[in-house]
């Protein structure tokens, strides 16, 4: 394992430890792949991530696009990864129950005060297709207090 991955993993087990929110919708997400400013993550869809109609809920696709931020910029070797201040998200497609979802998370900039992340979300299909579910873009406020 990468000393990048485990780093990020180390940081996902604090904060999932104190995010009721986070344990609660995203216990089981896998982050498979790390490297300098790239996280790479599943989650297999389960019932309490979908909506009344059987789809995939926007409010957990807001919730993985909020995550994927803050593990991109851990993967640049930072254990704060901030507050949202910004974050807009496209939702392109759906996804049910037992597929998985593919989360990447890119920092596209790291500075001393903002972060810059894109993420895409893709569900992968019985037959190996991709089909990009949503896309975001997240500006977190990362500079620590003294």
């Amino acid at each position: 394992m990468t000393s990048t991955l485990s780093h990020v993993r180390n940081v996902w087990d604090t904060q999932r430890a104190n995010s009721p929110i986070y344990a609660l919708l995203l216990g089981d997400i896998t982050i498979t792949d790390a490297s300098p400013g790239t996280i790479h993550a599943n989650l297999p869809i389960a019932k309490n991530h979908t909506n009344s109609k059987g789809g995939l809920h926007g409010t957990l696709t807001a919730c993985l696009v909020d995550w994927a931020a803050g593990m991109a910029i851990a993967s640049q070797g930072a254990s704060y990864t901030g507050v949202s201040t910004d974050l807009h998200v496209s939702y392109l497609s759906s996804a049910k129950e037992e597929e998985v979802l593919e989360i990447t998370g890119r920092a596209m900039k790291v500075g001393g005060t903002l972060a810059y992340v894109s993420v895409e979300i893709e569900k992968v299909k019985e037959n190996g297709d991709r089909v990009v579910v949503a896309t975001g873009l997240h500006t977190k406020y990362v500079r620590k207090r003294e």
